[in-house]
This record gives C-alpha cells, sequence and structure tokens, in this order.
C-alpha cells in the first residue's frame, strides 16, 4: 500500500473506515505516512504482519508495536518466522479492543473478562455464580491451543536468530542475482527492516525462452521447490462478483505476471542455496 494511492482512494471513497497495509514478504509499508493520511481521513489503521514478524519501521521500531494502528495480526503457519501448526497472534495498545478480541475470539462469550451486562442473573446470594458466562456479541471460534501457544512462545527467544540467518540468505541472493538481466529481486529495498518472510523474483519470462510453469517444471526436476505468491485478490472470482476488475490494479497485475519465489527458510543450508543458484543462472540468466 503506497501512502499516495492510499490518499487518492481515501478521496474517492469517504465511506472507507479502515484501512489494512500488508506488509507483503516481510517489508513493512510507510507506516508513518499511512498513519497520518489514515488520522486525517478518520479511518482505522489495521496491520495485516502475518509476514513482518521480527521486522521493523523505518525508524527502528518493532512492527507489532501498533505505534501507528489499532492493532496488528501476525501468523503462526507452519511456513512463517515463527510456526505453531497455524493460529496467530493480534497486538494492540487499546484496552477496548482487547478486551473485544477475546470476547470474539470465543463465540462472544464473556466470563470473568468484563463487567457482566445481567449481574443479578450471575449471582446466588450475592455470591458469584462460578458457571455464569454472557454471550455478549457473535463471535467465533479462534481458540488456539495451549500446546500451540506454547510451541509459539518457545520460538520467540530465538527470534533474532532465525531473522538474522533469514537476512544472511537474502544478502547471498541479491548479490548472485545482481547482475542478471532476466530477473531482478521484486523487493531491493529495505533489506535491514524487512521480516524476509519470501525472496520473490521478477522474471521477464519472454526473454528466457520458458514459461512461468516451465521454468518451475525445471527446477523441481532438480529438486528446487519454488511457489506463485499470489494471484491478486481482484482476480479470485468472489471478488469479481463483487464488482472487482483486476484491470484497475495494473501494478499488481504486472507483479502477477513476473513473479515466483524461491527457497528462503531458517533452515536452507549454504550448500542449498548454491545450488538454487546454479539453477537459475543456467535456467534465467
Amino acid at each position: 500500500m503506497s501512502p499516495e494511492n492510499l490518499k487518492q482512494t481515501l478521496a474517492k471513497n469517504p465511506d472507507v473506515r479502515a484501512v489494512i497495509p500488508v506488509h507483503f514478504a516481510g517489508l513493512p509499508c510507510d507506516m508513518l505516512a499511512i498513519k497520518s493520511i489514515a488520522d486525517k481521513a478518520g479511518v482505522v489503521v489495521v496491520e495485516d504482519a502475518a509476514h513482518a514478524l521480527g521486522a521493523t519501521y523505518s525508524n527502528g521500531q518493532r512492527v507489532g508495536s501498533c505505534a501507528y494502528s489499532l492493532m496488528t495480526i501476525f501468523s503462526f503457519h507452519p511456513v512463517k518466522a515463527i510456526a505453531a501448526g497455524e493460529g496467530g497472534m493480534i497486538t494492540t495498545n487499546d484496552e477496548a479492543t482487547y478486551r473485544k478480541l477475546l470476547r470474539l475470539r470465543s463465540h462472544g462469550i464473556n466470563k470473568l473478562d468484563d463487567p457482566f451486562q445481567l449481574p443479578e442473573q450471575a449471582e446466588t446470594n450475592g455470591v458469584r455464580d462460578p458457571w455464569y458466562y454472557e454471550m455478549q456479541e457473535l463471535g467465533f471460534h479462534y481458540r488456539i491451543t495451549d500446546i500451540q501457544c506454547g510451541l509459539a512462545l518457545s520460538q520467540f527467544k530465538k527470534l533474532d536468530r532465525f531473522i538474522s540467518r533469514r537476512r544472511a540468505l537474502v544478502k547471498k541472493y541479491d548479490e548472485a542475482f545482481a547482475g542478471m538481466h532476466n530477473c531482478r529481486p521484486a523487493q531491493a529495498m529495505g533489506r535491514d527492516q524487512s521480516g524476509h518472510h519470501l525472496y520473490v523474483l521478477r522474471i521477464d519470462f519472454d526473454s528466457i525462452g520458458l514459461n512461468r510453469g516451465q521454468l518451475i517444471q525445471e527446477l523441481r526436476s532438480r529438486d528446487i521447490g519454488s511457489q506463485v505468491h499470489y494471484i491478486p485478490v481482484p482476480a479470485q472470482p468472489h471478488y469479481r462478483v463483487l464488482g472487482f476488475n483486476p484491470e484497475e490494479y495494473p501494478n499488481a497485475q504486472s507483479y502477477y505476471q513476473e513473479a515466483l519465489s524461491i527457497p528462503l527458510f531458517y533452515d536452507l543450508t549454504d550448500e542449498q542455496q548454491k545450488d538454487v543458484i546454479s539453477a537459475f543462472k543456467e535456467l534465467v540468466a
């Protein structure tokens, strides 16, 4: 999300109530500018930081501090920097939002977190009934298990090491691909800020004589995995029905036509990375 496009969008759509910047591939958006624009428009900012655990803003503050948003959302999916099988977390500095999130994660039920709305039903002879609870609003079943929480918490003390290793791998990729004319990193700036969730190359497939599917197959034959992150949201059937037109998002379409993610994870060895680089120099250079 670019601040300039956000400003234009809010001017055209004064009914917007919230904006959700996505820190794609681990690189934070320009949150200082986004927050300033959002405040002037009176809209709430919610950060999608599923890719950006361990990342920092341009001023050095940690993503998740909510210095520029009402709340920040993280993911503990198996491929993320910290993995708990599934689940995630939300950070916020706002007490009311925190209380509401506690209710929403468990069917809108309040047990002891907030004052009861019907206190007369919560007591017998002036004594709180231990079984009493209230469904104060509609909610969801978003309760991560205790085992998953323990697994995630045990990894937080290792997060700096995880990010440091990813940063070292990214540096080697950047150096290896610097002289190649048919591909370039999708994000070549903010390397010290990024959580380095993905390493995405933008490839000129017309120039290399292979389409994307063929390149993926060639890499697979060398035991190298790759993936496309992601198909633009406006191109998905559900959003087309809602009136979204992919052609109105030329930057997303251009990116999608060229993007390919290559291996980047903490346990990727130096030798494995050399194999990836060698394959790309053979197939793409």
